[in-house]
Order: C-alpha cells, then sequence, then structure tokens
C-alpha cells in the first residue's frame, strides 16, 4: 500500500512529518512538492534526503544527498535545500561526490595531524620503543650488539633530535663518521640497521618517510671482500705449538682448536653451556637460537674433539659455561676471545696495546695474520681435502641450502655422512697436531711430488698415521 506523501502545504507536511512514527522496518515519506525530496522514518530519528541520478563517466549512478534531522531541518528548509541541489545537479556538480572529497581531505587532516602530534619524539624515544618489540629481542643476542651500535655511533648524533627532521644528510653523517674510523664493515651495518630502525618508525605511524629509503648500500663504503685466509695443514701445526708456547691460556687455546675440529663459529662455542654436549653419545647440539642459520645442528664429536673437550671441562666444568667470563655466572665476551688472537699477532715492532699482553707476535704463522672465523673455513677446507663431498661439508656448517628447487626435493639429511666428515677431521687433526706431525707433513709434500697415478693420497696418508686412541683415555 503506497503511502501519503508530504503535502506541498508547509505546515499540513509540517504536520504529516512531525506525527510520522517509527515501524519495524524504515519507510520513506516523499514530498509531493519537490521530486526526490524525502524524509526517512526510523528508530534512530527521521532524516530529510534527496534522491538524484548523475552521470560519471559513460554510467548514470543513483545518490542521496542526505539534507539533515527532521525537525532541526524544517520541511520549508529542507525544499530549498533539496532544489538548490537540483539547480547544481542540473548543472553537472555532484554535491554528493564533493561532500565525500570534503571528507576525505578532512580525513588526511586529521591523519596527518595525528602523524605530526606521533612525530613529536626523539630518536631516542623511539629507539627504545623498538628495542621492546619482537625483532631486536628476537635476535640470538636479544639486541644487545643492536643497542651498543646505536649507543656508541647513532644516538650520540641524533638521539635528541625529533625522529620527523632526520634526514638523509644526518644518516650520512653518521656512516661518514664511522668509516673516518676506518670501521667500513661497522658502518655499512650502522646503515642496515637504521634502515630497519626508521621502517619500524613508519609502519608505526609515527614518522612518514624513512630516512634510509633512497640510500643504496653501495654508497656506504667499500663493499668488503670475503675473507680467503685458510691455514694450510703445517699452518695447522704451527699454530698449535703456538698456543702451547705462548702465555695465552689453556681454554682458549681448546676453543680455537675446537673451532677447527667442530667448523663451528667461536660465538656458538664462546656461549655454549655445559648442558647441550651429551658425553653419553659425543654429541654436541647447538640450539637454532644460538645459531646464524637459526637452524639447530647436532655436531658428532670426534675423539679428537672429545679429548678437548674433556680437558677443558676439568678446567671450566665447575661453571655453566665452555667458556665463562671472569665472574663465571655468564659466557666470555666473544670481542674479548677474538682478541686473544689479534693481540698476539701485531705488526712487527708495534706496541702492544695497553692492559693486554706484551707477547705480540706469539702466534704469527708462516701464512700472515689469521682469524678466529678462518679457523673454521680451515676446518671445512680440510675436510674437503679429505674428500669429503662439500655438499656435507656445507651441512656440517649448518648453511642453508639457497636453490630453493634443490632444498625442496633433496631431503636426505646426511647426518651418518656429516659425522663421518667430522670424525676424518678430528683424525687428520690427530695426526697433524701430534708426535709423528712432522714426518707426516713431510710425507705429503713428498707424495705431492710423485706422478698421479703414483700418489698414495692424503686420506690414505692419514690412515696411515692414525693411531686410534684408547676410549678410556677420553671418557
Amino acid at each position: 500500500m503506497a503511502r501519503e506523501k508530504i503535502p506541498e502545504h508547509t505546515e499540513r507536511a509540517t504536520t504529516l512529518c512531525r506525527n510520522a512514527k517509527p515501524e519495524s522496518k524504515q519507510y520513506e515519506l516523499l514530498d509531493g512538492k519537490v521530486p526526490g525530496l524525502e524524509l526517512r522514518v526510523n528508530s534512530k530519528g527521521k532524516e530529510w534526503s534527496l534522491r538524484y541520478r548523475i552521470k560519471v563517466g559513460d554510467k548514470w549512478g543513483n545518490r542521496r544527498l542526505p539534507l539533515g534531522d527532521f525537525p532541526t531541518v524544517t520541511v520549508s528548509d529542507a525544499r530549498k535545500a533539496a532544489l538548490k541541489a537540483k539547480t547544481d545537479i542540473s548543472r553537472g556538480v555532484d554535491p554528493m561526490g564533493d561532500r565525500q572529497k570534503e571528507a576525505e581531505q578532512r580525513a588526511l587532516e586529521i591523519e596527518a595531524k595525528a602523524l605530526e602530534i606521533a612525530s613529536r619524539v626523539s630518536v631516542e624515544e623511539a629507539f627504545e620503543r623498538w628495542m621492546i618489540s619482537d625483532k631486536p629481542t628476537g635476535r640470538a643476542d636479544g639486541g644487545k650488539s643492536l643497542r651498543s651500535l646505536f649507543s656508541n655511533d647513532v644516538l650520540p648524533a641524533i638521539g635528541t633530535r625529533q625522529i620527523k627532521d632526520v634526514t638523509e644528510a644526518d644518516i650520512f653523517a653518521i656512516t661518514d663518521g664511522m668509516l673516518a674510523r676506518g670501521v667500513n664493515r661497522m658502518a655499512q651495518l650502522a646503515l642496515a640497521e637504521m634502515r630497519q630502525f626508521f621502517a619500524f618508525a613508519k609502519a608505526r605511524k609515527i614518522i612518514s618517510r624513512n630516512p634510509t629509503s633512497e640510500i643504496k648500500k653501495t654508497a656506504i663504503g667499500k663493499r668488503p671482500k670475503p675473507r680467503e685466509r685458510v691455514l694450510s695443514i703445517r699452518e695447522i701445526r704451527q699454530l698449535d705449538q703456538a698456543l702451547h708456547s705462548s702465555s695465552l691460556n689453556r681454554v682458549t687455546h681448546i676453543i680455537y682448536m675446537l673451532q677447527i675440529s667442530v667448523t663451528c663459529r667461536i660465538n656458538e662455542l664462546c656461549q655454549s653451556p655445559w648442558a647441550e654436549i651429551n658425553w653419553k653419545k659425543n654429541e654436541w647440539t647447538i640450539s637454532a637460537e644460538r645459531n646464524k642459520s637459526r637452524r639447530e645442528i647436532v655436531v658428532s664429536l670426534s675423539p679428537y674433539s672429545v679429548a678437548l673437550l674433556r680437558e677443558l671441562h676439568t678446567l671450566t666444568g665447575h661453571t655453566k659455561w665452555l667458556y665463562p667470563g671472569q665472574n663465571e655466572l655468564t659466557p666470555v665476551n666473544i670481542k674479548q676471545a677474538m682478541n686473544h688472537a689479534r693481540d698476539r699477532q701485531l705488526p712487527e715492532g708495534q706496541e702492544p696495546i695497553k692492559g693486554r699482553t706484551v707477547q705480540t707476535r706469539s702466534l704469527v704463522i708462516d701464512g700472515g695474520q689469521w682469524k678466529t672465523h678462518d679457523l673454521r673455513r680451515s676446518g671445512t677446507t680440510l675436510m674437503q681435502k679429505l674428500g669429503v663431498p662439500g655438499e656435507v661439508s656445507e651441512r656440517c656448517l649448518n648453511h642453508v641450502e639457497g636453490n630453493q628447487v634443490k632444498a625442496t626435493y633433496h631431503r636426505h639429511d646426511f647426518e651418518r655422512e656429516m659425522k663421518r666428515a667430522w670424525h676424518l677431521l678430528g683424525e687428520a687433526l690427530s695426526v697433524i697436531t701430534g708426535s709423528t706431525g712432522e714426518r707426516f707433513l713431510d710425507e705429503v709434500d713428498e707424495d705431492h711430488l710423485k706422478d698421479i697415478d703414483d700418489e698414495v693420497g692424503f686420506l690414505n696418508l692419514v690412515k696411515q698415521h692414525y693411531v686410534k686412541p684408547d676410549p678410556a683415555m677420553i671418557t
């Protein structure tokens, strides 16, 4: 049943509108004077609106223009507003579209205002907010190295500045200062970390633009050349003897040789608790949280490695850590463990660093300076010399397969092959550093001079010299 239209007479129209009652469903009272004008009646009240059609592009579309609530907007006012809108519509103006644009503009202004207020925070305040987020706290060290980098180089420069005012020039000033100190790698790392920090601030609507986004990493310093230093088998023997002869503590000596025999990173050893060592199975489990690959790895310990760990246990077994710090409650600082090697390989004639060892040349070997990470590389290279396939030695390093197709289809775990690789490596190190090491090295040199068909081969020479230890001596 059609509803009564709103009368043309203003007073009668007002009476009808006032007496209109809400029903279970919304309904509309059409105006009898201005086509398209209607009064929408529902439980929330009564609202005037104008229905119209307008061409948008090649198509016609229906629109509804709200004109206000009755009785605040009277019948007369609603009709005047509707007629004015219809005049605009006849000229091609879309009043509803204009209102939408105005609303969008107001929303943008409100958002910009909120962003401006949010950005009234200092870099230091934003940094502390970032540090309690999941990214920094999810790192292996809980964000300690990140805090150290910002505390030393970033915050002193821009910490008190409002984060919205930081520019590309400020970023370059920080990295250029680091490059001037000769810390090329740290400057590049600083850019990467600042990029993450400002990306966090942008994602949290603290800033509208990341000042590092246009800075290419190639613009910061020189591209670091991958280290290629590998200790030869003769240098490995020289290193072991130099470690015995130097004043360096026996704990660090053992840690360095273990790096070669288990092909691990220095931080993985230094931060390892004794609880990770399974003496019954002769295995060391490095948890996913503590290694760069974020993947747990179980290292099979050769008799050579077990003997070193047994000796180490007599020195540090009363603590939680393989290599405890001075207070024995925490693991040793990794830089301290690395500095022991650096301080004992200073250029000839250079004065010792204040407060450090005076034996500045005690760990120098034939091939020149070595670093702790070179020991891991030397161990895996020795594996290859023993005939261990690269596929296996890569897994002993716990490297992640970069070829996604290969990683998807090649699912063999190589557990047995890895165990054999670590044990072959242990046998070679036992021979190289053992009592017959010099004779073995001479025989290796002589073997290299033979025709290829007459060579005994490195692995066979190791097997000839290797004496399997009495199990009772390493348990």
